[in-house]
Parts: C-alpha cells; sequence; structure tokens
C-alpha cells in the first residue's frame, strides 16, 4: 500500500543518469521543486560510458540527428554547469578517424563532395604519421568539433549538488509503490504534480512506456593505462581509443543486441584488444572492463514528453550513444515544453509513438 503522502514537488525525476542530471538541473534553474530518486546508478549506463562526442558515425559516416545544433548548445552549456558544481568534465580533443576499407572511403568521399559535412571543421585528407606508434596506415580525417564527457563526474558532482539542494532519495524506484491521478503522482510518501522518467534500459521495466519500439544495445570497454603522450588525439578505426588524462585512456566498444545485461566477457576484451593491436603500438595494462547497456529506439531518436493519454508522466530516454552530445539541447527543450509548452521537436517526441501506448 502506498503510504500517505506527505512531501510535495513539482517533479519527480527516476533515475540520474546523464539525462536525469540535466533536466534536474534545468527545472531547479527555473525554480521548480524537484525530487530525484535514484539508486546509485547500480544500472546506467552514463556511469560506463565513453562520452566521446563525435558528429560522423558508423562505417557509412552518417552526420548524426541535430548534430549542429547540439554542439553548439552544448559550448556554452556544459561550462555553466561546471562553474555551478566546481568540476571540469567536458573536454574537447580532436579525432582522427580511418577508413578500413575501400567501400567506407567511398562512402566518406561521396558525402563530403555532396556537401554533408559543410557544416564540419573537417581535414582530408589528413596526414597522421606524426602520432607516436600508430600502425593504421589508411587515409583518415581529422574532426574538431569533437571531444568527450566525463559522465561519471558529472553524475556525482551533480549528485552532491542534489544533496546540497536536499532534493535526492538515495532508493530503488518501485511501480508498486506509485500511484497516479489525474493531477498528481505519489510515491513513498511523495506527492509530485509530475513524474518524469530517464531510466535508460531499465524502461523495460516501467508499465506506463516499456512498449516502446526500443532497440537496446550492450557494450563493453577497457579503461587503460598507457604511454604518457602529451595531447594524443581520439583515434577511430572501427574500434576508438580515447585518451582521458596522462597515461590513461579507454577503449572500445563492442556491440551486441542479443545479451543485455552488465556482464563482462573474455571474448568482448579480446575483440577491443585485438583491434588496438592494429591501431598502435602502444603497450597497455588494463585497469577495468566494464560494460554498459545503450538505450535506443529502432529508428535511433531520442524520446520525449508527455505520455498521450497520462499528461502527467513523462519519458526522457533514447539517448543511446549521444547523451553526452545531445542531453544538454533536450533537456532544455524538455524543460521549455512542459514549462511553456514549446512543442517538441517531432523527431523525438513520444506523441510518434502513440500507436504503442
Amino acid at each position: 500500500m502506498v503510504s500517505k503522502s506527505k512531501v510535495q514537488t513539482d517533479y519527480l525525476i527516476i533515475g540520474q543518469g546523464i539525462a536525469g542530471s540535466l533536466i534536474a538541473l534545468n527545472l531547479l534553474q527555473r525554480g521548480k521543486s524537484v525530487t530525484v530518486v535514484d539508486d546509485g546508478h547500480k544500472h546506467s549506463a552514463s556511469k560506463v560510458a565513453a562520452g566521446l562526442i563525435n558528429p560522423i558515425t558508423g562505417r557509412r559516416h552518417v552526420l548524426t540527428w541535430r548534430f549542429q545544433e547540439c554542439w553548439e548548445f552544448l559550448l556554452d552549456a556544459y561550462p555553466r554547469w561546471e562553474a555551478q558544481m566546481g568540476e571540469t568534465f567536458f573536454h574537447k580533443k580532436p579525432l582522427l578517424r580511418f577508413l578500413k576499407t575501400d567501400e567506407e572511403q567511398r562512402f566518406f568521399e561521396q558525402k563530403l563532395s555532396a556537401g554533408d559535412f559543410a557544416a564540419l571543421d573537417i581535414d582530408y585528407p589528413f596526414d597522421a604519421s606524426e602520432v607516436d606508434g600508430l600502425l593504421a596506415r589508411e587515409r583518415c580525417y581529422r574532426l574538431h568539433q569533437t571531444g568527450f564527457v566525463n559522465q561519471n563526474t558529472l553524475i556525482l558532482s551533480a549528485r552532491r549538488w542534489f544533496k546540497q539542494q536536499g532534493c535526492l532519495i538515495e532508493d530503488q524506484w518501485s511501480h508498486s509503490e506509485f500511484s497516479r491521478d489525474s493531477d498528481k503522482v505519489c510515491w513513498k510518501g511523495h506527492e509530485a504534480k509530475n513524474v518524469i522518467f530517464t531510466q535508460g534500459f531499465q524502461n523495460d521495466t516501467n508499465p506506463f512506456f516499456r512498449d516502446l519500439p526500443f532497440r537496446h544495445a550492450k557494450g563493453e570497454l577497457l579503461e587503460l593505462r598507457g604511454p604518457e603522450l602529451e595531447t594524443p588525439p581520439v583515434l577511430n578505426r572501427g574500434k576508438w581509443l580515447l585518451p582521458l588524462s596522462l597515461g590513461r585512456y579507454r577503449a572500445g566498444a563492442t556491440y551486441d543486441l542479443k545479451q543485455i545485461d552488465l556482464s563482462v566477457s573474455d571474448e568482448g576484451q579480446e575483440e577491443i584488444l585485438e583491434a588496438l593491436k592494429e591501431l598502435v603500438d602502444w603497450d597497455f595494462e588494463i585497469t577495468k572492463h566494464q560494460s554498459g547497456v545503450r538505450p535506443a529506439l529502432h529508428d535511433f531518436k531520442p524520446v520525449l514528453g508527455r505520455h498521450p493519454w497520462f499528461p502527467e508522466l513523462i519519458i526522457f530516454n533514447g539517448l543511446g550513444s549521444k547523451g553526452s552530445l545531445q542531453a544538454p539541447l533536450l533537456a532544455k527543450e524538455l524543460t521549455d515544453h512542459l514549462e511553456d509548452d514549446v512543442p517538441l521537436h517531432q523527431e523525438c517526441d513520444v506523441d510518434r509513438f502513440r500507436k504503442y501506448l
């Protein structure tokens, strides 16, 4: 039985990954009362995400959805959050992408000549010979509108901030202790006008949104100790190698659509290491082997907005591997939608999946 409501708030936010953290920060900035419920990110993909920001992805070199808008927005947003929380988590860093096959090179050059990448600062072909220990010899291009967000640092910083504001509940969400009426929701003595679900792949346990056409993908990655090189770029040749700080690296990632859990495997580790052996001749020591599940929809667009039948229920999910890039702008747009009734971008509005709900 749900206990008698005692605490009233504007928004109850379920989950404190990058989506939950940024929507909470935006709403607090607007003067709204917020209660964030999180169990310590036990199932969060954000805490192990590489946080890479890359405008061109996949073997067909596809320009990321709304890249330029998201990039320009985050250049202002992340420094503001860093200043507020006293931490640095956003790092600009160039990326070298190697064209492994003739087919890849053809796809890229066709799109480049067609003007698909006109808004990007891109060098092609790029001479990568100055990268110490580089083994890859294919043609490559260099991107400048790239970098990474240390999502773990962002989330822990936001968590401390929420604690200071008295708006964090460290507990596990359970639907059995949740109830809703036409104008409010209740959970464990907390009454709210709205609830925002930012549960990542745990959305599958949410009876209101679990029938959305998610296409989760598990990814394993490695944290490594390696050579202490000054300002090396991100390297991408199917698998990527991300320099975090002097002598510290992250490498990945595998892509598994079948085994959707948080286990790691010897096969996943070997797949990443074999790719690194073809990329650089550096010696690495594995310091950590992790996995996460990327929550993504079948159309590879995020999903946000109010439930079409129960408007007090809201979702912000489906960022996949693009959370570092897309979450800042989408959190702002969702806040404007909830508070000012500004329409959402139709390609990420949950209403496009009305038939599933």
